[in-house]
């Protein structure tokens, strides 16, 4: 733990002092990754999948604000739906515009949560989406959280019935709205994903000593059990392995996160009683971890310069000793016994170095 502890201190040291060349940087890899994403889930048209087009869109994220971003990506995958249908382009545009509308009343500076569901979801690690937001956010996340997950299986019905739908261009829009209204998964999937989040934000806001921790555990296990649930009452058929690990990866990454995010020492905790002239206060007060790794510094000195003030030194020193004795430099008898009688140790300090210079 004490080395986590350290690579977290060097990690925000260093986040700290290049951030304004770190975020640029991450703001553009998202997007590389998320138009990237966009492109494989529904490239149907072969000049957007370009790679200078997805590195233009990119640039995006890092000069417009998150609103913006969600704006143009929702565009390019019209676009892409475009080359296949027009119909189907209008209708997903249309549904894309209420859910925009929905977003930008309630969390316009959310917009991150939409862009990830998708990308959680095909990674298999969606349930970090309702434990991460349930640690860092309130309830209310709920509705950026939800239309995450409409679009995400909005993409998913259209891909199915692009690619499977028997029917003419003009009634692919029918398919998708009628597979769309009637997919129980997502709405069942909107509901654990709530109540999942709901329960962690209710543990978190709790006195009890670590209930960040019992939270992301909680978190955890209600995802699994839940979905176990409706995928049992939905006639749903999963792999129940593929579904265990997905849950305990996003278990291990919200922890990861949170420990970098906030970290706590239990031990120390405080309860402090005050007053003043209309409350008084009882106060419970939990120190943060941290640690400060050692810091050394080295200072080199010129080994040539310093020989030579040693010598130096030593020559001044027996010098005035003979003066001492009365000035007999080249008496034989009494320089042995100055050799004899007397032994020198010089000590050097920074600042007789300093003088010498």
């Amino acid at each position: 733990m004490t080395q986590l502890l350290i690579l977290k201190e060097h990690i925000q040291k260093f986040y700290q002092k290049y951030a304004f060349i770190i975020n640029p940087m991450f703001r553009f890899l998202a997007g590389c990754i998320i138009f990237y994403a966009a492109n494989k889930a529904v490239g149907y048209n072969p000049a957007l999948g370009r790679n200078y087009v997805i590195g233009v869109m990119s640039l995006i994220t890092v000069v417009f604000p998150s609103q913006i971003f969600l704006f143009v990506l929702a565009v390019y995958v019209v676009l892409h739906i475009l080359y296949v249908s027009k119909y189907l382009a209008l209708v997903t545009g249309i549904v894309f515009t209420i859910l925009y509308l929905i977003y930008i009343r309630f969390l316009p500076k959310h917009g991150y949560v939409i862009m990830a569901a998708p990308i959680l979801y095909a990674l298999n690690i969606q349930y970090a989406l309702p434990i991460l937001m349930g640690l860092v956010s309130t309830p209310v996340a709920i509705v950026p959280m939800g239309i995450g997950i409409i679009v995400y299986y909005l993409i998913e019905t259209v891909v199915s019935v692009v690619g499977t739908s028997t029917d003419d261009v003009v009634n692919l829009y029918h398919a998708v709205l009628n597979q769309l209204y009637t997919d129980t998964q997502m709405y069942a999937a909107i509901v654990v994903f709530s109540l999942v989040l709901i329960t962690v934000y209710l543990i978190r806001k709790s006195e009890r000593d670590f209930s960040f921790e019992f939270s992301i555990i909680t978190g955890a296990v209600l995802n699994l059990i839940l979905t176990l649930i409706s995928n049992f009452l939905l006639d749903i058929t999963s792999n129940i392995f593929y579904m265990v690990a997905g849950v305990l990866i996003s278990a291990a990454i919200v922890w990861l996160i949170q420990f970098f995010r906030l970290s706590l020492n239990y031990a120390g905790v405080e309860n402090l009683q005050f007053e003043d002239e209309e409350y008084y206060y009882y106060v419970r007060a939990v120190p943060k971890t941290n640690i400060t790794a050692a810091s050394k510094k080295v200072k080199r000195f010129n080994a040539h310069h310093l020989s030579e003030t040693v010598s130096y030194i030593e020559e001044e020193g027996v010098q005035k000793l003979q003066s001492a004795f009365g000035g007999k430099k080249n008496d034989k008898k009494d320089q042995e016994e100055l050799d004899h009688d007397f032994d020198f140790k010089v000590a050097i300090d920074k600042e007789d170095l300093d003088d010498e210079k």
